[in-house]
């Protein structure tokens, strides 16, 4: 064996089993969130109506028409593969970039949450929780710089992650203000104007002015709101893109 192989091996990377393990638990958590969001349950340990309910039922919860929260898993799993393979320079500065979009756009996220939704997931901020603590761990595992071309070197990883950053941020704004047509004042209106006319309101509990608990325990109500739609009964928070689906809406008169 040569001295070049022996510093090659040397030099391999080495299998990041922290970070690898930590990517797993922000897969699982994006993983379940993208699961509730697609079969239009409940969350665990979140009563149908509370906040993750209203972030899932958000225009937010889509993000170029599939799940918010799939789109973190795959950054999860992504950033764990890596992770798996061995962080070299080049492969380090990938799963750390990786991060910076995840951090950044979970911060994002959390700030519609909190200003626009105005509403709370615990599950999100779990999921935000940890792309912080796998861009710390990045962070902290960043490889030797090897001179001037380096990948690695500060002040390149600094530009990168700045740049990554606000692309991220930015561009999450751009697809949300323009994807979600409900997002728009003439389609929430005229969804209202239809869902009104077509579904009486009935007030479930039995505290409550006018209430008809009979009539909801005919229907088996069990949550609030509860929503019986040509026949179908869904539970909880619905988004408008559900709620005109079901109800048959397509768009606003003229």
């Amino acid at each position: 064996m040569t001295r070049g192989q022996e510093r090659g091996q040397s030099a391999a990377p080495r299998r990041d089993w922290l970070v690898a393990a930590v990517a797993v638990v922000g897969v699982v958590i994006a993983g379940y969130l993208t699961a509730t969001k697609l079969t239009r349950a409940s969350a665990l340990f979140c009563e149908a109506g509370t906040g993750c309910d209203i972030i899932q039922a958000s225009p937010y919860a889509l993000f170029l028409g599939v799940p918010t929260a799939l789109w973190g898993a795959a950054v999860y799993a992504a950033i764990g593969t890596i992770a798996l393979v061995g962080l070299s320079q080049r492969w380090w500065l990938r799963a750390f970039l990786l991060a910076v979009s995840g951090v950044a756009f979970s911060a994002y996220l959390t700030y519609l949450s909190f200003f626009v939704i105005r509403a709370v997931c615990v599950y999100c901020l779990a999921s935000a929780a940890v792309a912080v603590a796998l861009f710390a761990l990045l962070l902290a595992r960043r490889p030797a710089g090897g001179g001037r071309r380096s990948p690695t070197r500060p002040a390149r990883v600094a530009s990168l992650g700045v740049f990554v950053a606000v692309v991220a941020v930015v561009f999450g704004a751009f697809v949300f203000a323009g994807s979600a047509p409900e997002q728009t004042a003439a389609y929430r209106e005229a969804l209202a104007r239809h869902l009104t006319a077509l579904l009486p309101y009935v007030e479930c509990d039995p505290k409550g002015i006018g209430a008809r608990p009979d009539l909801c325990g005919q229907v088996g109500v069990r949550a609030y709101p509860t929503w019986v739609i040509n026949g179908e009964k869904r539970e909880g928070v619905q988004s408008l893109a559900d709620l005109a689906g079901a109800s048959r809406f397509t768009t606003p008169p003229k």
